[in-house]
């Protein structure tokens, strides 16, 4: 998906938070931001969003030294996650649903509201929100029979994660697939608050499932930069199941490969993309 006009008020609105997050030094905030519009100046409309951003927070890290400036945030989401998680399973959530792979998905779609970069500013509450909005309301899509039926007859599933604390509501889904044919695929390196190595091992993702990183540290999977790794795990694959917008942006134009996209639609262009409506819960693929 290449990067639309409606992309670019909100890569300068990340400029800003990017600064902030990084750093409490107006000066080296200054300058953070001003490298960033530059990088938005000279932008190739071919790109992805997430390409472009992943060079403003390259700007951020040189400035300040920081390789992680989002790491206290993302270990607050994922204690958060954790304590949903536990309730999910004391109250046996999936043991009592009708269709427990259907309510597998609709977590692991909900908890796709975990999105810093789209200037969400999230409670406890607001998780909770999501992840019981998701019983009630309509999936975008092909929906989940159509995903089920993939992972029967896949032989080698990749799961792409997207963002820390939501990785706790894949690890529902993750325990409703045939664990033995899945590859769990993290960010090389840490980038907003995406799920790394750390995060995988922290949660118990890594004592359920393969885990490997895709070698690179920019939102979304942009393969020209993944290590060589990972791309022959990304080619193997029969299945991919693909979490969260940047995911999306990075990898919809591909068609010759079998991927499930699930996310909510927090943004107007990724809505548009996919024809749905902004905030919708989506599971769509081929």
């Amino acid at each position: 998906m290449k990067i639309s006009r409606e992309c670019i008020h909100c890569l300068a609105r990340q400029a800003v938070e990017i600064a902030e997050e990084a750093t409490s030094n107006i000066v080296m905030q200054e300058k953070i931001i001003k490298k960033s519009l530059e990088e938005l100046a000279k932008m190739d409309f071919n790109e992805s969003a997430p390409e472009i951003a992943f060079r403003m927070h390259q700007h951020a890290k040189n400035v300040t030294g920081i390789n992680d400036p989002y790491i206290r945030l993302k270990e607050q989401y994922n204690e958060i996650a954790k304590k949903i998680y536990e309730r999910i399973k004391e109250e046996k959530w999936l043991d009592k649903a009708e269709d427990r792979f259907d309510m597998a998905c609709r977590l692991a779609i909900a908890g796709n509201i975990i999105d810093f970069s789209v200037g969400l500013k999230l409670e406890q509450s607001d998780i909770v929100k999501s992840i019981e909005g998701s019983i009630k309301h309509d999936i975008f899509g092909t929906g989940t029979i159509a995903l089920r039926e993939a992972v029967e007859r896949a032989k080698n599933i990749m799961y792409i994660a997207d963002n820390s604390g939501e990785i706790m509501f894949d690890k529902l889904l993750l325990e409703n697939l045939p664990i033995n044919k899945v590859t769990y695929v993290v960010k090389g390196g840490p980038i907003v608050n995406d799920a790394t190595m750390h995060d995988a091992i922290s949660t118990g993702v890594a004592d359920l499932v393969k885990v490997i990183d895709n070698g690179h540290s920019a939102q979304g999977t942009v393969l020209k930069d993944c290590s060589s790794a990972f791309k022959n795990e990304f080619n193997k694959a029969d299945l991919i199941i693909s979490k969260g917008q940047a995911n999306f942006e990075t990898l919809s134009d591909i068609k010759d490969k079998t991927i499930f996209y699930l996310l909510r639609a927090k943004c107007r262009s990724v809505a548009a993309a996919i024809g749905c409506n902004q905030m919708d819960y989506v599971l769509t693929g081929c």
